[in-house]
């Protein structure tokens, strides 16, 4: 499963070296892409692992929530 998010808002050089140190150790996540110059965030991931809800959960505990952000897409 894939999940693009445009413009989010949290995401700040120090949300985005937390970000990085979860999704790096985070069991179920093949692939990410952190964007800093537009606050770009892309994550591939196993939905039999890990499903979307804990995963949100996660990167809200680092800092990121998925609130106040413009676009996103769940695939």
């Amino acid at each position: 499963m894939e999940f693009k998010a445009l413009h989010v808002h949290a995401l700040t050089n120090e949300v985005a070296t937390s970000l990085e140190a979860l999704l790096s150790n985070l069991s179920g996540v093949k692939q990410f892409t952190i964007t800093l110059e537009t606050q770009e965030l892309y994550i591939l991931f196993d939905e039999k692992q890990i499903c979307f809800q804990t995963l949100a959960q996660k990167m809200a505990s680092a800092g990121c929530p998925l609130r106040d952000i413009d676009a996103a897409l769940l695939l």
